[in-house]
């Protein structure tokens, strides 16, 4: 093998995929206080490492986000109810954990759980203790929740008349307390 061609062969090797490698680089870093786990990264875009080419692909999930309270805050809702219904009518459930996280392993993942691989495009309703919201529209593709649902970066003014993130409660409702069992604490953000 010519020398040129064994370095096209290393360097075609060697290269990943720039957008998702970017995607990678511009997440905040982790919390100090939350452990990597079933808590950590709350709002954040789970399936952009929890997928192909992430550094948990190995724990791939199908659906992954955050239930929070309230449109203006960042508290997460525990024990909540995440409803899909796929484009073949197959059905899914969920709960939140304690900061609102949730995710649905995909299959083969070593991700703990019962294992969905939806077909596009997805329903989505969220309930707890007779609150209840269904998304206006439908996943077309997206994994993360918070890739389309996302708050502006920190530092930024907020403006939550954009998509925001994903809530249970209106503002002015008052949301159940978040939860005191809670390894970590569930309000994700001052």
């Amino acid at each position: 093998m010519s020398t040129r061609v064994l370095f096209a062969v290393v360097l075609l090797a060697s290269c990943g995929d720039p957008v998702h490698d970017a995607e990678l680089a511009a997440l905040p870093g982790e919390n100090p206080n939350v452990p990597v786990g079933e808590y950590h990264r709350a709002g954040q875009p789970c399936v952009l490492c929890h997928g192909p080419g992430g550094p948990a692909s190995d724990a791939a999930f199908s659906l992954a986000g955050t239930i929070f309270a309230q449109p203006s805050s960042a508290v997460g809702v525990d024990n909540a109810t995440v409803a899909f219904t796929d484009t073949t009518g197959s059905t899914f459930e969920v709960q939140t954990d304690c900061v609102g996280n949730f995710f649905v392993p995909r299959p083969g993942s070593s991700a703990p759980g019962p294992t969905w691989d939806p077909e596009f495009p997805i329903f989505v309703r969220v309930f707890k203790n007779g609150a209840s919201k269904t998304m206006q529209g439908q996943i077309g593709r997206e994994r993360s929740c918070a890739n389309c649902h996302a708050d502006p970066p920190p530092g930024s003014p907020l403006d939550f008349s954009q998509v925001g993130h994903v809530s249970l409660y209106d503002d002015g409702t008052t949301p159940p307390p978040a939860s005191s069992n809670c390894p970590v604490s569930p309000v994700v953000a001052p």
